[in-house]
């Protein structure tokens, strides 16, 4: 066998790789997001078809129109749907201990928001209420993390 026929194993090298960026949300969403950093008010948007949407996205999924009259609703719901995470995995879940994932009907909403529950995980389920958790005022952002998550009420 020739030098150039000998097989070479292969090379690997682990590395982490990020792409920080910036996104702009656009009139809707940013008012979204306001709302939660500044007034601690979730804001929802009616609209044909769907009722008072959370998180609004401007139009209908419905019939593709406008997004109508904005609707503050509140801070307490009714669990729709919720997948327990036992053992997170570091940089990839938002907590490093056991919590849920959860869709949140909120009350004044006909549509639910994907968030999070940390605590009472054993007394969650579909149909559970809870009300949301706020981070505290100097900590909010203007993001959905704004609301650290929700507990069982």
């Amino acid at each position: 066998m020739s030098q150039t026929e000998k097989a070479t194993a292969p090379l690997h090298q682990r590395q982490v790789m990020e792409f920080p960026y910036k996104h702009s949300t656009g009139e809707t969403i940013g008012r979204f997001l306001a709302g939660l950093k500044e007034q601690k008010t979730i804001w929802g948007q009616r609209v044909s078809g769907q009722g008072v949407v959370v998180p609004p996205v401007g139009y209908s999924e419905v019939d593709a129109s406008a997004g109508g009259e904005w609707v503050a609703v509140k801070d307490t719901g009714t669990v729709t749907a919720c997948a327990i995470v036992h053992h997170p995995i570091e940089r990839l879940h938002p907590s490093d201990a056991p919590f849920a994932f959860v869709l949140v009907r909120l009350d004044g909403a006909d549509t639910a928001l994907a968030h999070i529950v940390r605590e009472g995980l054993d007394q969650l389920k579909v149909g559970a209420r809870v009300q949301a958790v706020w981070a505290g005022d100097e900590a909010r952002v203007g993001s959905i993390r704004d609301i650290a998550g929700f507990r069982i009420i």
